[in-house]
């Protein structure tokens, strides 16, 4: 493995290393620092008994070197229960200021009860304050709230102790090495197992380049949820020991354990409870691939003409399978929705909205694309293989898909058209004749008045005759479709043998236009014809093959006029 290979995975250790940390450490926001008084419950909308209901004010819990003392539920003479906390904290450490021993008293009285540290006030817990909830007497807060007190006054007085507190970073920094040493040794086994693995799977010559592949990144992706969980590991074992080195943050490290235990317990009930609907939603999307593959093999069968259906044939049975499974999936996502772990939540139901809005908004050309797809099919207005002309793309259709059309054109190009152009588009369709099994194609050429039309008749049938790319039954038919001011306009109309070569068709007939015109004198002037020219404007015989272009054999296909000999 070469350097740029292990820095890039050191860092991607790193990085889930720091993932990880911040999965495991949210519960430290709890300390927002010494004294702060911090919400107890939301239940600030508890009344007073008797009369109308009173609102009172949020409890809050008075904290004392990171530790939780006694929470406040009622206002004492005005004081707000979060100044109470605020000014317990003060209190506290003002009595151990004084260098005294740290003994603390609770005596009951009539107003509640009243705590001191060295003989100095620091506190009274009223009748309010106590956990009606739980049922909590005097005598319970005097334990419970006296413990507290004892002990976080004890850890204050250890923290201070020079000796206690450089063991304590000693010990830290050698679980700190030690863990990265850990993590290091992980990382290293890691990258060792993934380069032997690799080297195992290229030895295995009947195994394909993509299997291996396949194996080794489904390896990969099991060793890597391997490192995870045992980073995991070894990330909470050192951050619970090195918070258990120091009196401050020793509560961390005694709910770190219990924390991850409850992280890990939500996880897994959570999977539990998403099992049966998790189960439900297999067999309706079984149910589904079941009815799909019916009606796939339902299709193929009409489409190998097996069956038959009155309105369903080869052309459209392809279309209407996609349509009838696209309704049974969206049926079964329907029935499946409910059944999806977190549907009924309310940032699942927002997020349901948040999609079905962008969709709304932003598929409804896809949907009228679609919609013309369908149309197109059912219609039966485009068929595979298909001459047509859309707008200016003329070539053969290479299939109609649902959001759009694709055209072959004669130069090669493969032109994609939206399917909602093709329907707002004049299309026509060169591969449906009515009175024929081939298709038509048309030329027109304007000749002057001083021109015979019986002779442009003729000359326009022999140049017919010339194209061996055309049917010779039915015949090819001459029409004059328009007397203009300087001109006639002839339109020669023949059949097509094959309408795939349309294009060099109509090329090699144009051609021969040309060379019959020639041959007999006649002058293709229009349609900018106004007086006959001093000479005229043709092109002899003798000239039809000048250079560079081929003698007999190499000329343009249908031509059958030799060149002059001599």
């Amino acid at each position: 493995m070469n350097g740029n290979a292990r820095c890039t995975s050191a860092r991607r250790s790193a990085l889930t290393v720091l993932l990880l940390v911040a999965v495991i450490a949210p519960w430290s926001a709890r300390a927002a620092g010494d004294g702060a008084a911090a919400p107890a419950s939301p239940a600030s909308g508890r009344t007073t008994g008797g009369g109308p209901a009173e609102r009172l004010p949020a409890p809050a819990t008075a904290r004392f070197f990171n530790r939780d003392i006694v929470t406040f539920r009622v206002p004492y003479f005005g004081v707000l229960p979060v100044e109470r906390a605020t000014q317990t904290a003060q209190r506290i450490r003002d009595a151990l200021g004084k260098g005294g021993s740290g003994v603390v008293k609770m005596l009951k009285g009539p107003e509640g009860l009243t705590v001191t540290v060295d003989g100095a006030y620091v506190f009274r817990i009223l009748e309010g304050d106590l956990d009606a909830e739980d049922g909590q007497t005097f005598d319970q807060a005097e334990i419970i709230v006296g413990g507290r007190l004892q002990d976080a006054i004890g850890a204050a007085r250890s923290s201070v102790r020079g000796r206690e507190l450089l063991r304590a970073v000693v010990l830290a920094v050698a679980a700190t090495v030690a863990f990265c040493l850990a993590m290091w040794a992980v990382a290293g086994g890691r990258r060792w197992t993934r380069w032997r693995l690799d080297a195992v799977l290229v030895r295995r010559a009947h195994l394909a380049q993509e299997e291996r592949t396949a194996v080794f990144r489904v390896v990969r992706a099991l060793g890597r949820g391997l490192f995870v969980v045992v980073g995991a590991v070894l990330i909470e074992e050192w951050l619970r020991f090195v918070f258990g080195l120091f009196p401050y943050t020793r509560p961390w490290a005694e709910h770190l354990t219990g924390y991850v235990a409850g992280l890990l317990g939500q996880v897994s009930d959570a999977i539990v409870d998403a099992v049966p609907g998790l189960v439900m939603v297999l067999i309706i999307a079984a149910l589904a691939h079941l009815v799909g593959r019916v009606l796939r093999m339902f299709a193929n069968a009409i489409e190998a003409g097996r069956y038959s259906v009155p309105g369903l044939d080869a052309e459209v049975v392809n279309p209407a399978r996609r349509l009838a499974t696209g309704a049974v999936w969206l049926f079964a996502l329907a029935m499946a929705y409910p059944y999806l772990p977190g549907s009924s939540s309310d940032a699942f139901k927002g997020l349901s909205v948040l999609v079905g809005l962008m969709l709304s908004l932003g598929a409804s050309g896809l949907v009228t694309q679609a919609a013309g797809g369908f149309i197109l099919t059912f219609g039966r207005t485009l068929r595979r293989d298909d001459w047509v002309r859309i707008g200016d793309v003329e070539g053969a259709v290479v299939g109609v898909g649902a959001f759009s059309t694709r055209v072959r054109t004669p130069t090669d190009e493969e032109v994609t058209i939206p399917n909602a152009v093709v329907l707002t588009s004049v299309t026509r369709n060169y591969s449906r004749p009515a009175a024929a099994e081939t298709s038509m194609l048309e030329t027109s050429v304007t000749i002057g008045y001083n021109a015979p039309w019986r002779q442009v008749h003729a000359m326009l049938l022999e140049a017919a005759a010339r194209t061996d790319l055309l049917e010779r039954e039915p015949a090819p038919q001459v029409f004059q479709t328009a007397l203009s001011d300087f001109y006639v306009q002839y339109s020669l109309r023949v059949r097509l043998r094959d309408r795939s070569r349309r294009p060099e068709a109509l090329s090699t007939l144009n051609g021969n236009v040309q060379d019959v015109f020639n041959k007999y004198g006649v002058q293709i002037m229009s349609p900018h014809y106004v007086l006959d020219p001093a000479a005229a404007v043709l092109v002899p015989k003798e000239r039809w093959f000048d250079p560079p272009a081929a003698r007999l054999g190499d000329g343009p296909r249908g031509t059958v006029e030799p060149p002059p000999t001599g």
